[in-house]
């Protein structure tokens, strides 16, 4: 659900933020569930059970749960990220919080998650850090770049 304040319903930088706040707030509650389930079962779980099977299934359910924390970690640091975002600022030229259309796309130059898409409008969520994201860094509307081979060319930036 889009909040009332963003009132365009093409795809535009408030509407992407909060695409990609919502995205990464549900992934988040899903490990957060998953976490707490998986340490619920294994506080649950007695010692009464003795041996090395017990031991065994002790070390993967601990195993489980560092994988979770390290997903945990990697989504909170993507939230942190997303929340930098300068929604307010006017960009002349590709940097980190911009919306960039190209000839061959849109992309929100964020955190990388993947396609986006409003009302059938597909656009890309990147990091600056990505090979897209370096290559289009700092071009200004109507400059284009190389990327795989292919010359893309700015059309605007937001």
């Amino acid at each position: 659900m889009v909040p009332a304040h963003i009132k365009d319903t093409s795809l535009n930088k408030a509407y992407a933020h909060h695409y990609l706040e919502t995205l990464v707030q549900e992934k988040l509650d899903a490990v957060n569930a998953e976490l707490a389930s998986t340490l619920e079962a294994r506080n649950a779980d007695t010692k009464s059970s003795a041996g090395d099977k017990h031991e065994v299934a002790r070390a993967m359910v601990q195993q489980e749960l560092d994988q979770l924390e390290e997903q945990r970690s990697k989504w909170i640091a993507l939230q942190q990220e997303l929340a930098r975002v300068p929604l307010d600022r006017v960009f002349d030229k590709v940097a980190f919080g911009s919306l960039v259309t190209t000839d061959q796309g849109n992309y929100f130059i964020a955190i990388g998650l993947g396609a986006i898409s409003v009302n059938g409008e597909t656009g890309y969520a990147i990091s600056l850090a990505s090979p897209i994201g370096q290559a289009m860094n700092g071009k200004a509307p109507g400059e284009a770049f190389i990327f795989q081979g292919r010359r893309i060319t700015v059309r605007s930036v937001q």
